[in-house]
């Protein structure tokens, strides 16, 4: 038997609060990053957006939500490499998904593509996590269930993206993050209820206890969580770098002046 909740529904309620936050605070980078003219600057902004959506709202809440998955019965393991590797593809396919409709000309064909391709990644993300996944036992995915969490995952790519790129007020972008998570939340339960038990699995099952992966996750997320809370703190407000452009503006002006002077 199937159990998604083994930890008294704890793990619902936490995947979506991580996912909440990691959105949050990525929508809030994308913001920052629009305000700079220069690509290198917007995409090294988007790239740290990616690593909130990504690799905090979408794969955190993942690893999660997984520690309320059990089958009756049986031991579940975890590949470490290939479950970080599934943190890598999430992280990479918003970064993918943000620099592309982040520079140049915005475009609905874009966004359509990048959302198309970030989405695709993402379904990815997860069943490459599933795949990390060992058991003694045979997990299959059901094909409807697999069709239906994509098409979700590439309408919250999207959704996701379009955000990024829209928003300015900081009360719209937490609404935001909420539907962010609603939708991540949606997609994952939505691909864990299309897996079936089948017989007895081709190998021994092999990896490291969910236990075993809690404390260094923790750990790694937490750091991660603080370092980007104080990046959206400390980064300038729009009044703020409209005075230094001002500046910046006054100090070209007199500088032909004070070297005339000077010689």
């Amino acid at each position: 038997m199937i159990e998604h909740f083994t930890q008294a529904y704890v793990t619902l309620p936490v995947a979506f609060l991580v996912s909440m936050t990691g959105s949050a605070l990525g929508l809030l980078m994308a913001r920052h990053a629009r305000r700079h003219d220069r690509p290198g600057r917007r995409a090294l902004w988007l790239a740290v957006a990616a690593f909130a959506i990504g690799g905090t709202g979408i794969w955190v809440m993942h690893f999660v939500a997984m520690l309320g998955f059990a089958v009756t019965d049986v031991e579940l393991l975890y590949d470490p490499a290939l479950t970080a590797l599934s943190a890598l593809v999430a992280v990479a396919a918003v970064a993918c998904g943000l620099v592309f409709i982040g520079l140049g000309r915005y475009s609905r064909v874009k966004l359509a593509f990048a959302g198309l391709f970030t989405g695709a990644g993402i379904a990815g993300m997860h069943y490459m996590g599933m795949a990390a996944l060992s058991a003694e036992v045979e997990l299959t995915h059901r094909t409807g269930y697999v069709v239906a969490a994509t098409a979700i995952a590439v309408g919250a790519a999207t959704t996701a993206l379009w955000l990024s790129w829209r928003l300015e007020r900081t009360s719209a972008i937490w609404l935001a993050a909420v539907v962010m998570a609603l939708a991540v939340n949606l997609m994952h339960y939505t691909a864990m209820f299309g897996v079936q038990v089948g017989g007895d699995a081709a190998e021994d099952a092999h990896g490291a206890h969910s236990m075993d992966l809690i404390f260094p996750m923790a750990t790694l997320t937490a750091i991660v969580l603080l370092v980007l809370i104080f990046a959206v703190v400390t980064v300038p407000t729009d009044e703020e770098m409209q005075t230094e452009a001002r500046m910046t503006t006054i100090e070209r002006e007199l500088r032909p002046g004070v070297e005339r002077s000077t010689r």
